[in-house]
């Protein structure tokens, strides 16, 4: 599989073209001070009719980086397009009075407002939806361990008993539709409705259909990016106990400056299970996961950056076995390329669980080693951006005219030792995908 993922990579080095991957709004509120980065994402809110959301990107920029005379003039040609004589006031005389402003500057400035004709103002309210398709080969579905053994009641025996998998390929389809509102210059509302469904090759348990929705607020205050959210998850699963998921949290970007910025979140979720004739005992796993991160990401370059990341988990549970702490620490690493965006990143954790799984290690063994400890290693290389910038043939260009159809490519190794045998595992991850965004903007003008 590792050596699939390396003919994957090397194909799309040699069929890209130079153009720009697209950009998440939850990018933006990670890195708000690169300076390409923002300037690519106002272009492309320009190109989907989000107006209020580039001007925005572009006020903010004007200030991290007065002396920059471009950024000024395209904020202005995107203002003159709307119906705001007070702001568009303040930018002329911001440009007309700025000292560094040269004489072909203001001259442009002048024969930019007496051509354009000012249009109404587009609606504060927009709308998109994303369709995908995924599919992911995992090396080791059911989590062998690596002997090929496994511990019961303190007996070793083979593993493959009772129909499990080594090799699996999962098949992931999702619609997720976004609903936004501007409410001013430094604030806007989100709702988010999905459905994920998930199917599997060799067998039924683990295929799921999910139902997931969101709202999120987000807020400038000064440097702080703040964007408080719940959510909720729906899931429907083949041969396990359905659950439903709860959750809220709180994500903070500090912009400290322009090179260097501080992204802090904290969240609680509660799981609870719904009991049924097979899983009748399932109410006893329920569970409240407390999850906290902060990172230090740092901008090398317009085109290079790189973030430390430090992680805390702890997991409540009704049953004492499954309950645990875990702390990581992750270095990542980002590259804007021609074609997309490609990520690295490395973590590192420990996972201590709080009581010893008597049914694993037998009712005898109760001495504190077998107290369950996993020491993890999770690696991760991603490509992604627009279908268009990879494969630059006419047929593809004419599917993605309005270069809204995304590709992502992924490979994740997971290496988990652990201090009981069952659980000393290690497996790789290979997920291509493709994402086609549909907008309904149109539909608020």
């Amino acid at each position: 599989m590792l050596k699939d993922f390396y003919r994957i990579i090397f194909i799309f080095f040699i069929l890209s073209s130079a153009a720009y991957a697209e950009i998440s709004y939850r990018e933006i509120l990670e890195k708000p001070t690169d300076l390409e980065l923002n300037l690519n994402f106002a272009k492309q809110e320009e190109k989907a009719g989000n107006l209020k959301n580039t001007i925005a990107t572009l006020e903010r920029l004007s200030m991290l980086y007065p002396s920059n005379t471009e950024i000024k003039l395209y904020l202005l040609s995107i203002v003159v397009k709307m119906d705001s004589p007070a702001k568009l006031t303040l930018l002329v005389q911001s440009i007309m009075s700025d000292p560094n402003t040269k004489s072909d500057t203001k001259k442009l400035v002048a024969e930019l407002l007496e051509g354009e004709n000012k249009l109404a103002e587009k609606s504060k309210w927009f709308a998109y939806m994303d369709l995908s398709y995924s599919q992911t080969e995992d090396s080791n579905y059911d989590n062998y361990s690596e002997s090929g053994k496994r511990m019961i009641m303190g007996n070793f025996v083979d593993f493959n008993l009772g129909g499990l998998h080594k090799y699996d390929k999962s098949y992931k389809r999702g619609s997720a539709l976004t609903v936004g509102k501007n409410i001013d210059d430094t604030s806007s509302l989100f709702f988010n409705l999905g459905l994920d469904i998930t199917t599997l090759n060799k067998k039924e348990t683990g295929e799921s259909d999910i139902i997931n929705a969101s709202a999120s607020y987000f807020k400038i205050i000064g440097k702080h990016y703040i964007t408080p959210y719940v959510y909720i998850l729906e899931p429907n699963y083949r041969g396990v106990a359905d659950t439903s998921v709860y959750g809220l949290g709180l994500n903070n970007t500090y912009i400290h400056n322009e090179k260097r910025n501080f992204n802090y979140t904290g969240s609680v979720a509660h799981t609870k299970y719904k009991p049924n004739a097979t899983f009748p005992d399932a109410k006893v796993s329920e569970n409240d996961v407390y999850s906290f991160s902060i990172k230090d990401n740092i901008n090398i370059t317009n085109k290079n950056k790189y973030g430390k990341k430090l992680i805390w988990t702890q997991l409540k549970s009704a049953a004492d076995v499954s309950e645990y702490n875990k702390i990581g620490f992750e270095l990542s690493y980002a590259h804007i390329l021609p074609f997309g965006t490609i990520n690295l990143s490395n973590q590192i954790s420990e996972k201590r669980y709080r009581d010893k799984n008597k049914a694993i290690v037998g009712l005898e063994d109760i001495n504190n080693s077998m107290t369950r400890k996993d020491h993890q290693i999770l690696s991760n290389i991603s490509l992604k951006g627009q279908l268009n910038q990879l494969l630059p043939f006419r047929i593809v260009k004419s599917m993605n005219k309005k270069s809204n159809i995304f590709y992502d490519v992924s490979f994740t190794d997971i290496r988990t030792d652990s201090n009981i045998h069952n659980y000393t595992t290690q497996k790789d991850l290979l997920t291509l995908g493709l994402t086609k965004r549909l907008n309904f903007n149109g539909l608020f003008n």
